[in-house]
């Protein structure tokens, strides 16, 4: 789990932002939100609550509590799901408006039924095919003109790529939650 990004996300920040800010190197940074927040330096805290604008024993109580509550983390648009899927969290809830594209995006995919049913009868062999596939037209949709479609048509192609590790449930409160395939096994 990454507590740091959860915690930087609901202070509407991000890593990026306190290298900035601060000047702390973005692969320590990377390193630290793998960790405990018990192994993280005080020149990270400090860092940290620089650019949040809090004190750091109040940074370091909020981390200590995310990591005890077990955190999960929030996407609310297209940048938070690629930097949820690049931290490989384990379940990643989509919330706001966001949650309309996703499931969009979902209804394009096969169910796990019609997946395992493909799965089976090619003995394992369609998802080398259907990853060959979607390189390939990857490779042809490159030639749209405007740089903001393709930027945009680049972060789609990347999430409905790394959504297929992932399966999604909806809550209670209608909030769609992604979990990793491998949690079921």
């Amino acid at each position: 789990m990454s507590i740091l990004d959860i915690y930087l996300q609901r202070n509407g920040k991000k890593r990026y932002d306190v290298f900035k800010e601060t000047g702390i190197s973005q692969q320590t940074l990377a390193s630290v939100n793998k960790k405990k927040v018990s192994s993280y330096s005080v020149k990270t805290i400090q860092a940290i609550a620089k650019t949040v604008q809090k004190s750091e024993g109040e940074v370091l109580n909020e981390l200590l509590r995310l990591e005890k509550e077990n955190a999960t983390f929030e996407a609310y648009n297209y940048d938070d799901l690629l930097v949820a899927f690049d931290n490989k969290e384990l379940y990643i809830f989509i919330r706001g408006e966001f949650k309309t594209e996703i499931e969009t995006l979902a209804q394009s995919q096969l169910s796990e039924t019609e997946t395992l049913g493909i799965e089976l009868g090619s003995d394992g062999t369609a998802n080398i095919l259907a990853e060959g596939f979607n390189q390939l037209a990857k490779l042809f949709s490159q030639k749209e003109n405007e740089e903001n479609e393709q930027d945009e048509r680049k972060k789609i192609e990347k999430i409905e790529s790394k959504m297929r590790m992932y399966k999604m449930k909806k809550n209670s409160k209608g909030e769609l939650l992604l979990y990793l395939r491998q949690l079921d096994y």
